[in-house]
């Protein structure tokens, strides 16, 4: 079984059964929503990224899976003993949770993403090859042969993580855009005290130093 410490250096697709909803509940609560990501560009901007629980609750395709769950109200079921095991308990239920599976478990990867990620900008916030997913920026990286696109919108004064896309190994650019942002730095921070946990600097997309 995975612990909350992994999902901090995982780089590889977990097993279904190795998650939870209340391991990626306590992950969120302990780590992600206690730090804040400053990302630098080489152009001279820069973002600031924060997760919130409706975003994570997207990210999960809980809205997809059993749309009864409200995406404010998520951590409370998962308070209340909600699982991925109660998303096979319906046959229509069941159907679309396993459509979702692999998006479930590519959240493991995401703080990886975030710290290794490629940017790209979407000027008109309409991402490629889809309907209606919207984003300002695609933050992707590889995981296993496959692509994890960490969709991230502006919302509330800041950008949050709100989607994931993946893409086959076939077409791993599926979802990105020709406006490739070049990170020069990363700064990740206590968003109680601001301060530094840690400060990563980039050459051409690469950890220069830490």
């Amino acid at each position: 079984m995975i612990t909350r410490d992994d999902l901090l250096t995982l780089d590889t697709l977990p097993h279904i059964n190795d998650i939870s909803l209340k391991l990626y509940k306590e992950f969120c609560v302990d780590v992600l929503f206690g730090r804040r990501f400053y990302y630098y560009f080489t152009d001279g901007t820069n973002i600031v990224v924060e997760f919130r629980e409706w975003g994570v609750y997207h990210m999960l395709s809980i809205q997809h899976i059993d749309y009864t769950i409200p995406k404010n109200d998520f951590f409370n079921r998962i308070d209340s003993g909600l699982d991925l095991v109660d998303f096979t308990a319906n046959r229509s239920i069941k159907q679309r949770f396993k459509s979702e599976k692999e998006r479930i478990t590519m959240f493991a990867c995401v703080y990886g993403t975030l710290r290794y990620g490629r940017v790209f900008y979407i000027p008109d916030k309409n991402v490629p090859n889809t309907k209606k997913v919207k984003a300002d920026y695609i933050i992707q990286r590889m995981v296993g042969n496959k692509g994890l696109n960490l969709g991230v919108r502006f919302e509330d004064g800041r950008f949050i993580p709100l989607t994931i896309l993946i893409s086959k190994a076939s077409n791993p650019d599926k979802y990105i855009t020709s406006n490739k942002k070049i990170v020069s730095k990363l700064l990740i921070t206590d968003i109680d005290n601001g301060q530094i946990i840690e400060s990563i600097l980039y050459t051409d997309d690469f950890i220069l130093f830490k």
